[in-house]
């Protein structure tokens, strides 16, 4: 039987979640980083997560840990040229496990550039920067 079901996963409860974040922060700190020096998570809008989970097919979604060399203000750079961020990007999955990015010409961006090429959900509100109280 495939992993790849709709009940993949399992809620945690706050302990558990405390710990394992905490796991990171204190990681980041013993290295000298300030809370605000790191990403602490990233933010994404349900219209864009449930057009990855509306496509026929998709049992889920997969989380890409990803890096991207940005400015301060977090636009995309060269690279080489402001800082190495971590990111995370995001895809449906089909129930064989495979990615199922959205076809540049289907996604309903009408003004983006693009020439059929797959695409998958980045760039969300980063934390610190955007964060809620």
């Amino acid at each position: 039987m495939s992993v790849f079901t709709e009940d993949a996963g399992r809620f945690l409860n706050a302990r558990e979640t405390k710990t394992m974040t905490g796991a990171y922060r204190d990681r980041k700190v013993s290295v000298g980083l300030k809370p605000d020096d790191y990403i602490r998570s990233e933010y994404f809008g349900i219209n864009q997560v449930m057009h990855l989970l509306k496509q026929p097919g998709c049992v889920g979604l997969r989380v890409h840990h990803a890096k991207r060399w940005e400015d301060a203000d977090g636009n995309p750079t060269e690279p080489g040229q402001g800082q190495l961020i971590p990111r995370v990007l995001l895809s449906g999955v089909d129930a064989n496990g495979h990615d199922m990015p959205i076809r540049a010409s289907q996604s309903g961006l009408k003004d983006m550039p693009g020439d059929g090429d797959d695409e998958t959900l980045g760039d969300g509100h980063t934390c610190p920067r955007h964060c809620g109280q």
